[in-house]
């Protein structure tokens, strides 16, 4: 069966170049569909009028995921700026599999997916009915500012879901909505923001399903989320303020980041009923595959992801920690997440990445003062320095090391240094930053936010954690040049767990593996990164 392994990216490069992505993907819908007659009236419809045919059929028994790759790759080979520019990022299918099942949360509505590419959230979605062909014409509209996508939806949803209506091509066209779902705001004020349309421009639904672009932006004062600079905010905005219910996947900077206040202040004012699934994105990344069109050397997709189940009406509001996982590991993703979420207190100022294993201790630390509350506002004797690009380790040195970035903070005393020293060499801070952040970068806020635990500082414990950044330096290329860190082992973190924080030292110290799913009780030193 032809896949992506194999499929001939030459022949599709080739016929990109010759005839532009409007005419090529018309062209290869046509060869498809002339392979089975039951749909050859839709080669009789404008669409297609005239459009010719290939020699091979090139999405011959693809999946909607691998076609929307496919068109992705299109996109970014004739306009290598197009796709980064606009923030689109196709979802798996086991991901689009997973967002669709929760849909059974929900009562009877209409679906709407605002932005929805060639389709491959709204086709998990309609497989999944008991009658996909009716929920299709009665239940489901799709609109994207690309009608071309919308086309290629629309042919492939009639192809995989066409039995009783034997024009269902037809039937569904006006379900197939061209829109630009940012044109519209709740303050539209032509006479401050220019050419701007109500919010009430949108396409009448009850759900939707949705996985926006996510990019910064400029700051529009159209929407309440301005300050968040960021496309995937408004498209939230005018999600939260225009349904019933949705289910999303984004970036989860939308749990904790200063700029993402509004957003969450909008959300916890609308659902009660919310459930948020946080995935890490090391040593395996929600998203599969690269990002098409990125100028970055680093062509994968590295986005720590989020998926978020909003339903209006009573409920309870559970988040999980971020979930991390090896690429094996996979197909136990999906299964095994639900057991990681916890029912803890969300706020405007941040919502906490929490296990439920970690539920207690949560409980016990969250209204502590803070470290900030030891921190010197000015230059002192007594530094520490935190390299500032987490994994699956966070060290506070005594010594500056070689390196692009690092946080410097000072305190006042040498006492306060070591107290601080100890705690942020510890576990405990590690799985806060977890908690409280999870960014690419550990951020001031993050780190000046993390309770102060009560124990009594060890200083041979002190000294053994000088020696350790002398003796455990390490190395990892970035932009072709050495970043220079320092990884305590393990037997020392579990030193400092058992003097910071004993009653939970041993679960803490299980943070540091690479695998939430498959040794959830016990670490096995040697898979440590």
């Amino acid at each position: 069966m032809p896949d992506l392994l194999n499929f001939a990216i030459d022949e599709l490069k080739s016929n990109l170049d010759k005839y532009g992505i409007e005419k090529t993907w018309r062209k290869i819908l046509a060869t498809h569909l002339r392979t089975n007659p039951t749909f050859s009236y839709i080669l009789q419809s404008r669409e297609f009028a005239k459009v010719g045919y290939f020699g091979t059929d090139l999405i011959r028994d693809l999946s909607i995921g691998d076609i929307s790759v496919l068109y992705e790759f299109s996109v970014s080979y004739l306009n290598d700026s197009s796709r980064k520019s606009n923030g689109q990022y196709f979802t798996p299918d086991d991901v689009a599999i997973f967002m669709a099942s929760k849909s059974k949360l929900f009562g009877d509505g209409t679906w709407l997916d605002p932005c929805s590419g060639i389709g491959n959230l709204s086709w998990h979605l309609v497989s999944i009915q008991k009658d996909p062909e009716n929920f299709l014409i009665h239940r489901l509209k799709l609109s994207d500012k690309d009608p071309l996508a919308l086309l290629i939806a629309r042919t492939v949803f009639t192809l995989s879901f066409q039995k009783k209506f034997v024009d269902l091509f037809h039937r569904i066209e006006k379900n197939f909505v061209t829109f630009d779902f940012l044109s519209v705001s709740e303050n539209c004020s032509p006479e401050l923001f220019g050419t701007s349309f109500p919010i009430s421009e949108i396409p009448v639904h009850d759900y939707v399903i949705v996985n926006p672009p996510y990019l910064a932006t400029e700051i529009d004062f159209r929407f309440e989320t301005a300050n968040s600079s960021d496309l995937y905010s408004y498209f939230l905005e005018n999600i939260i303020k225009t349904s019933r219910g949705f289910i999303s996947v984004t970036p989860q900077s939308f749990t904790n980041a200063l700029k993402f206040e509004s957003l969450r202040s909008l959300l916890l004012r609308k659902f009660q009923n919310l459930t948020i699934y946080n995935f890490d994105n090391v040593p395996a990344n929600l998203f599969k595959g690269i990002k098409f069109g990125s100028t970055n050397t680093n062509h994968v997709n590295s986005t720590r992801a989020a998926i978020m189940i909003a339903i209006e009406g009573h409920g309870s509001r559970r988040i999980s920690p971020l979930v991390r996982w090896k690429s094996d590991e996979r197909h136990l993703l999906f299964q095994k997440i639900e057991n990681h979420l916890s029912e803890v207190p969300l706020t405007d100022k941040f919502f906490p990445k929490v296990d439920q294993r970690y539920r207690n201790l949560y409980f016990e630390v969250y209204k502590l003062d803070v470290l900030g509350s030891l921190i010197s506002p000015k230059a002192t004797n007594y530094p520490l320095y935190i390299p500032s690009a987490p994994r699956y380790f966070i060290s506070a040195l005594i010594t500056p090391v070689s390196r692009a970035s690092q946080k410097c903070i000072y305190f006042r005393s040498a006492k306060d240094r070591n107290f601080a020293y100890l705690l942020i060499n510890s576990s405990f801070f590690y799985w806060w930053w977890r908690v409280r952040d999870g960014g690419m970068t550990l951020s001031l806020e993050t780190l000046v936010s993390v309770p102060l635990l009560q124990f009594v500082v060890d200083e041979k414990l002190v000294s053994a954690l000088k020696r350790s950044e002398k003796s455990n330096k390490v190395y990892k290329m970035n932009a072709g040049a050495a970043q220079e860190n320092v990884k305590h082992p393990l037997s020392l973190l579990k030193r400092v767990n058992d003097v910071v924080i004993p009653k939970y030292s041993n679960l803490l110290i299980i943070l540091h593996q690479n695998s939430d799913l498959s040794a959830e009780s016990k670490l096995d030193i040697n898979e440590v990164k």
